[in-house]
């Protein structure tokens, strides 16, 4: 069992996703009906780790329940608002000076990330080179939006490059906003400021060829920032392609069910996930990878697909959701078309709207008819 204590950043106000992010940071949005960061405490319990620190900015107060899940787990969790955005190291620089940390090797984990980093394999990597900052890297194909590294044979960092050209570096590891650090470097960060520890010290880090260390694994990674990768990592938790479970109870190969589920003679196809007291009236369709949140009904005749439903949603009767995501309290009246949209809390969309590759925002009120939107 890794000696390792663990900081999750999860203070960001996630503006990429709005409005899903509204009112709901970024680290409680639904991955196959589990809040993003219940996951994450999972995956660090699975770990072996037992001490973790959440850092909280934006909405802090909407994360109430986090004790709850933490105990479930046998987590000792201490939860800290910084009192202003203070960028990554920043926050970090804020949480050690609240006596948040020991002398063990920290693990930090961003908060908005879909990963399963092999914790043991991080720390062996970290002790063995008696490395100051070891990096759990992931590879992609388009390095022009990440902080890409050039590895020596060793795994010793020799170049970080901020969003390069694709002309720049062969090289496709890019950080992946999972780290292993001595928690001593945190003193370089100035107290009480804003800092960013990508663009300010680990650059100057690595210039100065200090210890350290990168790590390739090929475990999954995957940032939720965007509504199709949001959508992606709902469909890769269902298919199995991330050893991170859905809420409730598998009742067959690919489709777990909460309490009082109401789907008589309506087959689903896998994979879903039903949360508790769903309804999904008869003569309605789900043709897979849908996640429909706990109260949610689903009128006869509705067809849905790749979507993600959130909490005491109404689908209405021979409405089409197709790759959209559909928030908290929205009611979707009959015979309308989402695609490749995002419906935000609460809003109201009459019948016979046809939505398809847009936001619409919490709240909002679309009577009958008088909507068509197209990319």
């Amino acid at each position: 069992m890794p000696d390792v204590q663990a900081v999750i950043l999860a203070g960001g106000k996630g503006t990429r996703l709005r409005p899903v992010t509204a009112e709901l940071p970024k680290p409680l949005i639904p991955i196959a009906n589990r809040p993003l960061i219940d996951h994450q405490l999972r995956h660090l319990a699975a770990s072996g780790i037992r001490d973790v620190t959440l850092a909280l900015g934006y909405n802090a107060d909407r994360f109430g329940r986090v004790d709850e899940m933490a105990g479930d787990l046998d987590l000792r969790l201490r939860i800290i608002v910084e009192p202003r955005p203070l960028g990554t190291g920043g926050a970090l620089r804020w949480c050690a000076d609240q006596g948040a940390f020991d002398d063990r090797p920290l693990l930090w984990m961003n908060g908005d990330v879909v990963a399963t980093p092999d914790v043991a394999a991080l720390l062996d990597v970290h002790t063995g080179h008696q490395s100051v900052l070891t990096l759990w890297l992931t590879s992609v194909r388009d390095v022009s939006e990440f902080g890409v590294l050039e590895l020596a044979a060793d795994g010793h960092v020799e170049q970080f490059l901020e969003k390069p050209a694709p002309e720049e570096t062969d090289s496709h590891l890019v950080n992946a906003g999972i780290l292993m650090m001595e928690p001593s470097l945190l003193q370089r960060i100035p107290s009480d400021t804003f800092f960013s520890f990508e663009q300010a010290l680990l650059p100057a880090m690595v210039k100065q060829g200090e210890a350290l260390y990168g790590l390739f694994d090929g475990g999954y990674w995957l940032d939720t920032g965007r509504p199709r990768d949001y959508l992606a990592a709902n469909r890769h938790v269902l298919e199995g392609r991330v050893d991170w479970l859905p809420a409730g109870t598998r009742t067959q190969d690919g489709l777990w069910e909460g309490k009082g589920v109401q789907r008589a003679a309506v087959g689903v196809i896998q994979p879903a996930v039903l949360g508790d007291e769903v309804v999904i009236e008869e003569g309605a369709q789900v043709f897979g990878r849908v996640a429909l949140g706990r109260g949610t009904v689903v009128r006869a005749g509705a067809q849905l697909e790749d979507c993600v439903i959130f909490d005491e949603v109404e689908i209405g009767a021979d409405s089409e959701v197709f790759g959209s995501v559909v928030c908290s309290g929205a009611r979707i009246g009959a015979n309308v078309t989402l695609e490749g949209s995002i419906v935000g809390a609460r809003a109201s969309v009459g019948p016979r709207n046809e939505l398809r590759h847009t936001r619409l925002a919490r709240d909002v009120e679309v009577a009958t008819g008088t909507l068509i939107v197209d990319r």
